[in-house]
């Protein structure tokens, strides 16, 4: 009889022990979110569009959490550095990543990438957008995108100088895809930033190139640059005059660069799904509305799921264009 009461003492207190335990689990991941400071990651410096809509982003939340959001830029290596350290972090949403379209670019460019955007990160919204404007210099006497291949064609195998601001960034790709799809020549001349860009550009020293929407409606407002047409399914609201390429017959070109954040894959889809409620809610203030205004943004707050979906099929698009082109970044 006393060893049977025994074994049935142990297994209730083992059921007790058992059932504490899941109870502080469960208080722990019942916690409320964010419990403590939260820090978006940006992955670029200090100054430019996507730390500007970052820090707006995070004001906003810092009221409606009521707790700190901060922002902490990590430049370096085309944005693997910030991605990586994302990914490492704790997996419940208090580390937080800005990124745009690299994230998904970079395992197809480089070799040493070594984190799947498909896997070690989920996305969590789509803060919108840029699409890319076709420009040539505002002196020259092209002043639309047939007159421009046309230009290329006479040139013969002298050709055109396009630039961008690095091999396989956006604006190359997409030079890439219009000299094979009109079968003109024209050498690539990659530049270490946007600044010395514009500068050959505005100079005359290249016939053209993909600038941002955001640099394209600054340039075109002091007609420094013309603008041609833009990348995209639709015409840009701040360039209205200006025609899409596929309306000018050049289709291929409709997918544009976006803004979204990103936590790590394992955080709770509850804490996902609180973030982008509460980010969604901040893009609408008046506030972050005037910043992607002036970074010439089109605002979307499409959900995880939906942006989770445009991530697999871009990165496909991509792949493909990347692949054609062999274009292999170092």
């Amino acid at each position: 009889m006393i060893p049977s009461i025994q074994r049935f003492a142990r297994r209730v207190f083992g059921a007790a022990v058992a059932g504490l335990c899941l109870a502080v689990a469960s208080g722990a991941v019942a916690q409320p979110f964010p419990s403590k400071a939260v820090t978006i990651v940006v992955p670029y410096q200090a100054g430019g569009s996507l730390d500007a809509i970052a820090r707006a982003i995070a004001n906003q939340l810092s009221k409606t959490w009521g707790q700190p959001v901060v922002v902490e830029n990590r430049p370096g290596a085309n944005g693997m550095i910030a991605t990586q350290s994302v990914i490492k972090a704790p997996a419940d949403g208090h580390t937080i990543l800005y990124h745009i379209t690299g994230i998904i670019q970079n395992p197809l460019l480089y070799k040493s990438v070594s984190y799947d955007p498909l896997v070690d990160v989920a996305p969590v919204i789509q803060i919108g957008g840029q699409a890319m404007g076709l420009a040539v210099p505002g002196k020259s006497p092209i002043a639309s995108l047939d007159q421009l291949v046309q230009d290329g064609r006479a040139k013969g195998t002298k050709g055109h100088t396009y630039g961008s601001v690095g091999v396989g960034h956006t604006g190359h790709i997409w030079s890439e895809l219009l000299v094979s799809e009109k079968k003109i020549q024209a050498t690539h001349v990659a530049y270490k930033g946007t600044p010395a860009l514009v500068i050959d550009l505005v100079s005359d020293r290249i016939d053209w190139a993909f600038l941002s929407s955001a640099e394209a409606v600054v340039r075109a407002s002091d007609n420094s640059v013309k603008i041609l047409a833009v990348t995209g399914a639709e015409r840009v609201r701040q360039m209205p005059t200006v025609p899409t390429m596929r309306e000018l017959g050049y289709p291929g070109f409709e997918m544009v660069g976006w803004h979204g954040l990103f936590v790590p894959a394992p955080t709770p889809k509850a804490v996902v799904s609180k973030i982008e409620t509460d980010v969604r809610a901040a893009l609408a203030a008046p506030e972050l509305q005037k910043v992607l205004e002036t970074q010439v943004i089109q605002g979307t707050g499409l959900g995880a799921e939906a942006f989770g979906k445009l991530m697999r099929d871009d990165q496909a698009r991509w792949a493909a264009l990347i692949k054609r082109f062999n274009i292999q970044a170092e």
